[in-house]
């Protein structure tokens, strides 16, 4: 989901109200006494003009050497970017860095502004930064942009076996959102090859529906999370975000409430995705399922050969969970 920063430079509480209730991620303000108040409101992040965190910075970009100085900025320090090219470029500078590094934020003001940078190269930027306009434009900036689903590209794989392998550990993720059938997470035995897992949505004569879990595998398997990033399976812990993502490839993001690992008999799966096959290992049991091309699911003990699934395949591989293009063989 993108991130949304609004500058607040004169006390208005409704204006804060509603940005809270609708999600805002940040204030930056000019008043230790606006900051105050904010935080006698929500617990909330607060910057203040002049204590700036240190992962934070605002870059001017008005010519092609400052876009250059830009692109060898860290990646992990957010640049709020503010395009000032007197030649009028605005977009291309974006482009430019968003091809070759995370974390940019665009300056708008109006929601036009907003809608066109986060949807630059599809990709879009990390998030906006709402500034100089009325209390009004501001709220509706900050929901145009929570509502702006960001998408992952999708296609469907090939199931060629499905074998029984013993007991083994497996991990639950209960989140603190509802999933819909055909909403899940992206699950594999490897980072550049996985499964779209659906949540445990459905009613069933098992158990009783558990929209907001994923039961997502063994606990070595990679899941994707936020910003193009994995985790495994068993380093995650509440509080962590989680991606959801459905068959389209639009996704969003959610918190882990609690995690639960219980030994329990396990599948291999093997898929034969675009490029290649990879394999996800599942727990054995018929409230378990994959997400399908038209959007539905069905259960692991149902699959055979030949049946169609929804799967994530990239090149390269996964470096303490940061895609890196060099050569790694998982087998």
């Amino acid at each position: 989901m993108k991130r949304v920063y609004i500058e607040i430079l004169e006390w208005d509480k409704s204006l804060v109200t509603e940005a809270l209730e609708n999600g805002v991620d940040a204030f930056f303000t000019n008043s230790q006494e606006i900051e105050d108040k904010i935080l006698q409101l929500a617990k909330v992040d607060v910057y203040r003009n002049g204590n700036w965190p240190e992962h934070i910075r605002f870059f001017n970009l008005d010519s092609k050497e400052a876009e250059i100085a830009a692109s060898k900025v860290p990646g992990n320090i957010e640049l709020i970017i503010q395009t000032n090219d007197p030649s009028g470029w605005t977009i291309i500078p974006y482009e430019n860095l968003i091809a070759v590094r995370e974390n940019i934020f665009a300056v708008v003001s109006t929601v036009e502004n907003a809608v066109e940078a986060i949807g630059i190269l599809e990709k879009g930027v990390t998030g906006v930064y709402v500034c100089e306009c009325d209390a009004d434009e501001k709220i509706a900036i900050l929901k145009k942009v929570k509502k702006t689903k960001a998408s992952i590209k999708l296609t469907a794989g090939e199931i060629v076996s499905v074998e029984k392998i013993g007991l083994g550990d497996r991990v639950c993720i209960d989140t603190i959102s509802n999933m819909k059938n055909g909403e899940g997470m992206l699950v594999g035995d490897y980072s550049n090859g996985m499964v779209l897992v659906n949540s445990e949505s459905l009613e069933n004569p098992y158990v009783a529906s558990r929209p907001f879990r994923v039961n997502a595998g063994a606990l070595h398997c990679y899941v994707m999370t936020p910003n193009n990033r994995t985790k495994y399976l068993a380093d995650l812990r509440s509080g962590d975000e989680v991606l959801i993502v459905n068959s389209k490839g639009e996704c969003f993001t959610s918190v882990i409430g609690r995690i639960k690992q219980e030994i329990r008999p396990m599948l291999r799966i093997v898929v034969k995705g675009v490029a290649k096959e990879f394999s996800v290992v599942l727990q054995n049991a018929e409230t378990i399922r994959v997400v399908t091309p038209n959007g539905d699911s069905k259960s692991v003990v149902a699959l055979q050969p030949g049946d169609k699934i929804v799967i994530f395949e990239e090149e390269g591989g996964r470096h303490f969970g940061h895609k890196i293009t060099e050569t790694i063989l998982e087998k």
